[in-house]
């Protein structure tokens, strides 16, 4: 037997979509739906072009939220963490973490739910919520722990 530890280690790459609490889902929507029934009420009423307008409007938000938004994960690489939010895409190098925790903090970050986690590097601080946030922090602390064992063999 080569280990009996009763962890086993996920195929790399790992993907952890971000959890997503409805109250921000519904913020996320309200603009471009409310948009989309006024346009529908101004439709009604015989103002086509005030109903474009709307529409157009409904359009344009969704699109820019979802353009920031969509898709929201984080992969575990066996190097490094990536976080992928909408257009923003960036690598965290997993040698540069110094912790990792749970936190419910209000802090902006590329996270869709206030179950948040806190990874914190030598440079700054980075605001996550994967949806299986207890499976996310215990893979990665063992990643984490994998790569000092490998660092402190080879010293």
């Amino acid at each position: 037997m080569e280990n009996s530890s009763s962890y086993e280690q996920p195929v790399r790459p790992t993907v952890y979509p971000s959890g997503i609490d409805l109250w921000i889902w519904v913020m996320l929507m309200l603009s471009p739906v409310t948009s989309i029934v006024l346009g529908l009420y101004v439709l009604q009423e015989g103002h086509a072009g005030g109903a474009i307008v709307l529409f157009l409007s409904a359009a344009a938000v969704g699109s820019l939220t979802a353009a920031v938004t969509v898709p929201c994960r984080y992969t575990l690489h066996d190097d490094a963490l990536s976080v992928r939010c909408g257009l923003i895409c960036y690598q965290i190098p997993l040698a540069e973490i110094v912790s990792v925790s749970k936190s419910g903090t209000i802090i902006s970050g590329p996270a869709l739910s206030m179950k948040r986690v806190i990874i914190k590097t030598r440079k700054r601080h980075h605001i996550l919520s994967p949806k299986r946030r207890d499976t996310f922090i215990d893979d990665l602390q063992h990643t984490l722990q994998q790569i000092e064992s490998k660092e402190s063999t080879t010293e």
